[in-house]
């Protein structure tokens, strides 16, 4: 299930639209119960990015957006894909520049900054707009929590630039998006604005650049505030919608339910395929155990055993159709299935871990956390680490030649489920330590209930970069914790478990 990078369709075409803003009818979230959670008020939740729609106007360069983060905002919100609500990244506070270019204090954003329903950008994230005009004239009303999108005008674009670790000296180490730069066609105040340049004499544009590199966060090491966040350029009007569609991803309808289903499928045939070896490991218990004072029998089953570890390997070029009637899972334990999993299906749960809720966190709660573990584990191999069965332990993975790393991504046989078991465990405490360590790494968040939170149910893993400013950079860590202490991985072990401590054979 992979995203091609552009899109081939045409941009689309909207009827005039004179309303600040139009509410979305909730059509994501309005499947099968077992993938989607109710919002409080017991109603289906809306998604903003995809139900709304992007409308474009060509000849106006009208557009419509989503705001996730408000004109003068205390705090800077995100948008979460799975769950489709925003949920609290930073809170604002004033700080000097980290380039020592600008020479007044940055603090709070002078524009709203929001993102294109359905329009990816070429970094693979929702295409961000930042829109001028006074807050007055913008919709911020939370009544009946309806989903709506309000109208910009487009007059140019800006390319952010990013360095995960400062210095990156060579420009490819910095990676780019475009970030539209849009008014709000309803304020007198803009009216006549029609680029860039008319838009620098109605606004602070070094503050407006100042607030770009700064206001997203930065590396912090020790006492050491580095950059991660630069401008690289300006481009026109005439080209910035063009370039945005071209070389993002716009989603059409029909990929929207194909994407949908096809991940629904999946997960049901993992949940599935973990119950079936369930019953695998109990049965083949039962059976060692009823004959384990029958010496040749024993023998056997050992034999048996010992066998299943030499089918573990998998060729990844067999396109493999899921089945939901699949009777090879009724014969596989939980070593071999995981495996199985990894080895074919990898780069599709990473999708559909960024896109579509797995379970419904109200109604099941095994279903929900059991999947909370796998998607943890596909997301640290995603950060560079590799789960080694033979050590019972994760390895950093680093990069040794252009696009190679040192381990495979996957282990391929000789894992037991005791040596899984571990590999779920210890992968929550791996991800903690980068937390810690402020490097870029995933927190489950459970409800956005932080001082400055949006205080909506989330119950998703959200990427974090590991950015923070000077003033706030302990402030996550010191409030939360990583994952709920609460919970616990549901071994697969039917064995007789040692010690939490027993890592090494």
């Amino acid at each position: 299930m992979t995203l091609n990078s552009c899109s081939s369709d045409p941009l689309p075409e909207a009827e005039p639209v004179v309303a600040k803003s139009v509410v979305a009818k909730p059509v994501w979230f309005n499947v099968p119960e077992r993938f989607s959670t109710p919002n409080r008020l017991g109603d289906i939740e809306t998604h903003p990015f995809f139900d709304l729609n992007a409308y474009l106007l060509k000849d106006s360069n009208e557009i419509s957006y989503y705001m996730v983060t408000p004109v003068d905002s205390e705090h800077q919100y995100k948008l979460d894909m799975v769950s489709g609500q925003r949920y609290l990244r930073h809170s604002y506070c004033k700080q000097d520049d980290v380039w020592e270019e600008y020479s007044g204090t940055i603090n709070r954003p002078n524009f709203a900054q929001g993102i294109i329903p359905r329009l990816m950008d070429q970094s693979g994230e929702p295409q961000q707009i930042w829109v001028f005009g006074d807050k007055s004239e913008f919709f911020t009303s939370k009544k009946e929590l309806k989903v709506q999108s309000q109208r910009a005008t487009v007059i140019g674009g800006v390319v952010l630039q990013y360095c995960d670790n400062y210095p990156c000296k060579a420009n490819e180490e910095w990676l780019s998006r475009l970030v539209l730069i849009g008014i709000n066609p309803f304020d007198k105040i803009y009216e006549g604005v029609k680029t860039l340049k008319d838009l620098k004499s109605k606004v602070d544009w070094d503050y407006v650049l100042g607030f770009a590199e700064n206001g997203f966060g930065r590396n912090i090491s020790g006492p050491l505030s580095e950059p991660a966040y630069r401008v690289g350029g300006e481009i026109d009007k005439k080209e910035v919608l063009s370039f945005a569609f071209e070389n993002g991803h716009l989603f059409n309808f029909d990929e929207i339910n194909s994407l949908r289903k096809n991940c629904f499928h999946l997960f049901d045939y993992i949940w599935k395929g973990q119950k079936a070896a369930r019953k695998e490991s109990q049965k083949r218990k039962k059976a060692t155990d009823q004959y384990a004072l029958d010496y040749a029998k024993r023998a056997k089953i050992i034999r048996d055993l010992k066998a299943f570890q030499t089918r573990t390997v998998i060729d990844d070029s067999t396109r493999y159709e899921l089945d939901e009637d699949d009777k090879k899972l009724a014969d596989l334990e939980f070593e071999e299935f995981w495996l199985m999993l990894l080895n074919k299906y990898s780069g599709r749960m990473k999708t559909c871990f960024d896109f579509v809720r797995p379970a419904n966190s109200k109604q099941n709660k095994e279903r929900t956390w059991f999947f909370a573990y796998i998607q943890n584990w596909i997301n640290l191999e995603e950060q560079g680490y590799f789960y080694s069965c033979s050590r019972r332990s994760w390895l950093e993975n680093p990069y040794i030649s252009k696009g190679k790393r040192k381990y495979p991504k996957h282990e391929t046989k000789g894992c037991s489920a005791r040596d899984l078991d571990l590999g779920f465990e210890q992968a929550v405490t791996i991800m903690s330590s980068l937390s810690t360590a402020l490097r870029p790494h995933y927190r489950f968040v459970e409800y956005d209930g932080r001082p400055g939170g949006s205080h909506e149910l989330i119950f998703n893993w959200i990427f974090d970069n590991g950015k923070r400013f000077t003033c706030d950079a302990r402030k996550l860590e010191e409030k939360e914790s990583l994952f709920p202490e609460d919970v616990s991985w549901r071994v697969f072990d039917s064995g007789k478990r040692k010690s939490r401590y027993d890592i090494i054979r």
